[in-house]
């Protein structure tokens, strides 16, 4: 009898730990990215602190992306779910909001000054506002940030949160109070409009006219981290310091992206010879940023669920004489046929571009640093420049 009572408390003893370990792992935060760019930030703010997924599986079109039931209970099982917002998420918004009653729902590019659909024609213009506007903030909205974190050019910057005062947290915080109210204001206007019926509804109207793919400027992604770490560090203040540190460690990455590799690659190009042609409307925010100009895209959207009409690609044809362009710009996410028809008529190389989706872990864009590296690489040395 002893005997088997020795041998009980070991088992309890040996089962002990286990036990732990699996409340510990039960306790994690459960943490959903809404595209495999925006996950990758996540999962460098997050280390080993949390569990990170995406929804969107790498190389899918997030334009045309629709969720499985695997995906639905991820989502319904997640403490938080970032996205992307500017009405990125097109195919997907909807299953989030109606995965469960409680989502937490974040939009990183709330911090973001968003620039126009199209706003590449205007040298990268943001939205304008009148001088001397208030924005309210409600306590508790303002994301607080480390010393040393004032990375943003100043023309990236809004009047009101240039680079030598965006350490100053109210700064920040006005940028993104701003930000909200106008997307809120985009969104109830669309509401309001009524619609004729049988009514054609504009493709850029649905989508309030925005450029969602802020992350073609990495210091959008800056801001992206800053939100991210807030977010987790107000779920989990347990793991504050990992936070911290690592958005620490990757902000300093990426700011060192633009400075080390970015500017001077691109300086490498003469600013004649920054003429951009490329698949759909996803680099005003490069172009804008580095003194590009986008003279045309195939599709003519910032969308991929748009289509290419025969005028559309006469007219890409034609500015291929005009400009005397040597490439154009095809995406991994979308077919090339188009391009590769444009090229085949006039004898211009089709450079690949990776756009909505990092690579596979083996591939050249895998992380965010090495999609930004790719890219920049393949399009400076596409039209003649390079190291």
């Amino acid at each position: 009898m002893r005997q088997q009572i020795r041998f009980a408390m070991l088992v309890l003893l040996l089962m002990m730990p286990l036990a732990a370990i699996s409340t510990a792992q039960e306790d994690r935060l459960q943490v959903v990215g809404s595209h495999s760019i925006l996950t990758d930030v996540i999962m460098n703010v997050a280390g080993d602190a949390a569990d990170v997924t995406s929804v969107m599986h790498l190389g899918a079109d997030p334009h045309s992306f629709q969720p499985t039931p695997s995906d639905l209970t991820a989502l319904a099982d997640a403490d938080v779910v970032f996205i992307n917002g500017a009405f990125f998420e097109e195919g997907l918004l909807e299953a989030i909001e109606n995965a469960g009653d409680d989502m937490n729902i974040m939009t990183v590019s709330s911090c973001v000054q968003i620039i126009a659909f199209g706003g590449h024609d205007h040298e990268g213009e943001e939205h304008d506002h009148e001088e001397g506007e208030e924005h309210d903030h409600e306590e508790g909205e303002e994301h607080e940030h480390e010393e040393g974190e004032e990375h943003m050019d100043d023309d990236h910057a809004s009047d009101e949160a240039s680079e030598g005062d965006m350490g100053d947290m109210s700064a920040l915080a006005a940028l993104c109070e701003q930000h909200v109210a106008e997307m809120a204001a985009m969104h109830e206007s669309d509401e309001d409009h009524d619609h004729e019926e049988g009514e054609e509804h504009d493709h850029e109207h649905d989508h309030g006219a925005c450029d969602p793919h802020v992350w073609m400027e990495p210091h959008n992604v800056m801001y992206w981290t800053m939100f991210i770490r807030d977010t987790l560090i107000e779920l989990d203040p347990t793991n504050a310091e990992t936070y911290t540190a690592n958005a620490a460690a990757y902000l300093e990455e990426v700011d060192a992206l633009v400075h080390d590799f970015v500017r001077p690659m691109v300086e490498t190009l003469p600013e004649e010879d920054r003429v951009l042609i490329t698949n759909h409307d996803a680099f005003g925010y490069f172009a804008a940023s580095n003194e590009f100009e986008i003279v045309d895209t195939i599709i003519p959207s910032f969308s991929t669920l748009a289509q290419a009409s025969a005028a559309d690609v006469a007219e890409v044809i034609d500015l291929i004489g005009e400009q005397d362009v040597p490439a154009i710009f095809a995406e991994t996410t979308v077919s090339d046929d188009l391009a590769q028809q444009i090229a085949d008529e006039t004898g211009v190389e089709v450079a690949v571009l990776y756009s909505g989706s990092l690579s596979e872990a083996d591939g050249p864009a895998s992380t965010y640093v090495d999609y930004i590296t790719y890219n920049v690489t393949t399009i400076v040395e596409a039209l003649g420049g390079g190291m």
